[in-house]
């Protein structure tokens, strides 16, 4: 993982090698946690959105589906919601400014959210092409499934997810944002409570790619 410096004497804002040219390591970690600090009212308003949505539930197969076997909504919330794009709006400036801390200008591209009742879960799957992937959970009662992380093993030329095993397992709680780098293969067991657990997750990319 590596931290990209900008060139800030150039005059154009074109993306160029030169711009890429002096790098420093980034801390290694699998991923970035902080909370984000919404109100009660706006994580309730968030679950409101996401209740009244359930336009790509059920969609496991095809040329386009989701890994969720979960409520789940259009993918691009944050174009049709304020509150919604707010959100984002956080986001990418915690990434921006507190994980990357340089100024190049990263937004996300996709952004739905989920709600996984009793036997919800999401199978192994990954976010390449795109750099980051995040989630958000306005809520998650205890017990919770945890989101779980795994290495990769590479089989007929393709990379896999080493599955059940997993490297790393967070268990979410109100208001937790995560971030980590979209390649990282992870899943989401089985839940086992009635309760909901409310997430939204999202991809992002530097500006312009």
């Amino acid at each position: 993982m590596v931290e990209v410096v900008v060139d800030l004497e150039k005059k154009t804002s074109r993306l160029t090698l030169k711009s890429f040219s002096n790098i420093k390591n980034l801390e290694k970690k699998i991923y970035y946690e902080s909370q984000l600090g919404l109100s009660l009212k706006k994580r309730n308003r968030l679950f409101e959105i996401i209740e009244k949505d359930n336009s790509w539930s059920n969609r496991q197969e095809g040329l386009t589906f989701t890994n969720l076997y979960a409520h789940n909504t259009d993918w691009f919330m944050h174009n049709e919601n304020t509150e919604f794009k707010e959100l984002t709006d956080m986001i990418e400036n915690r990434l921006m400014y507190s994980v990357l801390k340089v100024p190049l200008k990263h937004t996300v591209k996709e952004c739905w959210g989920s709600i996984y009742g009793k036997d919800d879960y999401a199978k192994p799957h990954h976010h390449h092409p795109y750099l980051w992937a995040f989630t958000y959970y306005p809520f998650a009662p205890i017990g919770s499934s945890p989101l779980r992380f795994h290495d990769t093993v590479v089989q007929n030329g393709k990379a896999v997810s080493r599955f059940p095993d997993y490297v790393k397992e967070v268990f979410p709680s109100d208001d937790l944002l995560l971030l980590f780098p979209a390649n990282t293969h992870h899943s989401v067991p089985k839940s086992l409570i009635n309760e909901k657990r409310v997430v939204i997750a999202g991809n992002i990319n530097i500006e312009h790619i």
